[in-house]
């Protein structure tokens, strides 16, 4: 058994009740690392309020007043709360273990979209990607742009990812809950796949932070390149193109979105590349730079009404 699942286990001991341990960490085991602290620390939270509630007693008016002491936090927070408790009693009640799920009557918690002032234009796009002139940098923002991929999928990136078909390089990522998806790349950037690609070593890693440990004897360290240091190569390439902005690499998954729907990508594609499980997720971008409404379309009335 994988060393995560009894990590998980342990980690929620604030919980008295064995089945309800077993469940939560079973479930927790299906999401992503970064996800796994935020829900472990959520889940016990909820039941640290609760302290003599187990999963199977819990109602929708326990649910509701945990959500409600968030009171003054933001939307966003507040959702992520709900996701999470959602996530897992959803989860316990597709398993069998709930015969009921307590948390389908929450009401969903409307939090402003601020997608819209992230998403870059060509231009700067272009800008940050023609400046930067370390290659394994210009490779990273060239795939973040023409991929949509999140920080953490491209880190773990190995030239073992990319595999060639008859329609050309399909490069394969890890998402969240560990879901592996198969993106197909265009041609200029396979090319330049490649060719970064045979500047390499024999190490799989595509993407590597080399670290000199012995300056006398010049012996590297050679690690994945971390988020942080892909965070920070975004920054930088924005600062060098004078952006008035700071983009993150989640920005570049944003742009990536609207430029490939406003060019008139179909809508599945753009939820299959960027990996998202519901379409109504990716129905975001539709409409994010809309080039139309009904005013379009209204005769204008008398200028003295202006």
């Amino acid at each position: 058994m994988d060393q995560n699942f009894h990590k998980n286990r342990q980690q929620i001991s604030i919980i008295d009740n064995k089945e309800d341990i077993a469940i939560i960490g079973s479930w927790l085991f299906q999401k992503g690392k970064k996800t796994q602290i935020y829900y472990r620390r959520i889940v016990r939270e909820f039941f640290k309020f609760y302290p003599k509630l187990t999963m199977r007693t819990t109602q929708i008016t326990h649910l509701a007043l945990f959500l409600k002491t968030f009171s003054n936090y933001s939307d966003s927070t507040r959702n992520t709360y709900k996701n999470a408790l959602s996530s897992l009693f959803t989860f316990a009640t597709k398993t069998g273990y709930l015969e009921r799920n307590p948390a389908l009557a929450l009401d969903n918690l409307k939090t402003p979209d601020k997608i819209y002032s992230k998403v870059l234009s060509r231009e700067q796009v272009e800008r940050m990607i023609q400046l930067e002139e370390n290659p394994r940098n210009h490779l990273i923002l060239n795939i973040l742009y023409f991929t949509g991929v999140r920080v953490d999928e491209i880190s773990h990136l190995k030239k073992s990812s990319f595999h060639n078909s008859e329609n050309g390089m399909i490069m394969m990522v890890e998402g969240k809950g560990r879901k592996v998806r198969s993106i197909h790349l265009p041609s200029h950037l396979s090319d330049a796949i490649m060719r970064y690609a045979f500047t390499l070593d024999s190490t799989d890693c595509l993407f590597t932070n080399d670290r000199l440990i012995d300056f006398g004897i010049e012996i590297f360290e050679r690690k994945p390149i971390s988020n942080s240091q892909i965070f920070r190569i975004v920054k930088a390439a924005a600062k060098k193109a004078k952006l008035s902005v700071q983009p993150s690499p989640h920005w570049l998954r944003h742009t990536s979105a609207t430029h490939a729907i406003e060019a008139g990508a179909p809508i599945h594609v753009v939820q299959r590349s960027l990996g998202h499980e519901s379409i109504s997720t990716t129905g975001k971008y539709l409409d994010l730079r809309p080039k139309e409404s009904v005013g379009d379309y209204i005769a204008p009335l008398n200028k003295r009404t202006y």
